[in-house]
């Protein structure tokens, strides 16, 4: 066995884990409740540590997505139809990466103009609606591509060739990351805020296509006056205050809400009685 200070290779790694998972199995089977139990927590505490990203946000109060006039920059220049309806999708219906990428036209009820969506974090079906402008970008979008999508087995977006090992019919998730880096570079709209936590800190950048999950989120909040409730079942949250956290109000917002807080005469009564004294 190596000390920590002489971790094995990834591929050193791979080649012990089917020893491992025979032995995970076997402790399964045979190892006392409480014996388990504690096994579980060391091998659930060890992912935490090496994978689990903080809750608490290092970000503060800044605004992790865009803003509307950064967002019309981000499509801008985007010129690929598949990456902007994909794009559009996260945006406008706040879609999650991974659930944007699957999506297939046997998800799309066209007499309601519902998405079905197989939730990634809550993993239950939900339904929203596609407002009208998106719905018919992608009615013209899936007739102008159909062959490729039916190659594809129906996914929207398509992979353009199948990955070699894992055949993989759709864009995947870290495909449709690369083209959103590549875009807002070229927009000169990446920013840093500071490193990750871990062995191998990288660079925080304040926008990534969860950004656009952000945005759509926020606007929803705010074209519906703030109401947590209607957001929180739009955003397909179990808890509201983690809707909360998404929801952003930007500067000028708040300082607006500050002066309207204060014209109840209390400053004007402040003044008096600091004049009397």
């Amino acid at each position: 066995m190596k000390s920590d200070s002489q971790k094995p290779t990834r591929r050193e790694a791979k080649l012990i884990w089917p020893e491992a998972k025979e032995m995970l199995e076997f402790l399964g089977r045979y190892l006392p409740k409480q014996r388990l139990v504690r096994a579980i927590m060391i091998l659930s505490n060890a992912r935490k540590r090496r994978f689990t990203r903080r809750r608490e946000p290092k970000y503060g109060s800044m605004n992790k997505g865009f803003t509307k006039e950064e967002l019309e920059l981000f499509f801008s220049f985007l010129d690929d139809p598949k990456y902007t309806l994909l794009f559009s999708y996260q945006a406008v219906m706040g879609l999650r990466i991974g659930e944007t990428v699957r999506i297939n036209v046997r998800d799309i009820r066209l007499k309601t103009r519902e998405l079905r969506i197989d939730t990634e974090k809550g993993k239950r079906t939900d339904y929203l609606l596609i407002p009208m402008e998106l719905f018919e970008q992608t009615m013209q979008y899936i007739s102008e591509y159909s062959d490729e999508i039916m190659q594809r087995g129906g996914y929207i977006f398509w992979a353009d060739l199948y990955l070699t090992r894992r055949k993989v019919p759709y864009v995947s998730p870290d495909q449709a990351r690369n083209v959103f880096v590549k875009t807002i570079r070229k927009a000169k709209l990446d920013e840093t805020y500071g490193y990750s936590e871990g062995q191998n800190p990288k660079l925080l950048h304040r926008l990534t296509p969860h950004s656009l999950r952000h945005y759509a989120i926020t606007n929803h909040a705010r074209k519906n006056n703030g109401n947590v409730l209607l957001t929180s079942k739009f955003a397909r949250h179990r808890d509201v205050a983690t809707t909360m956290v998404y929801v952003h109000t930007d500067r000028k917002e708040l300082y607006d809400s500050i002066t309207t807080a204060q014209e109840d005469g209390i400053l004007s009564k402040v003044k008096q009685m600091q004049e009397r004294v």
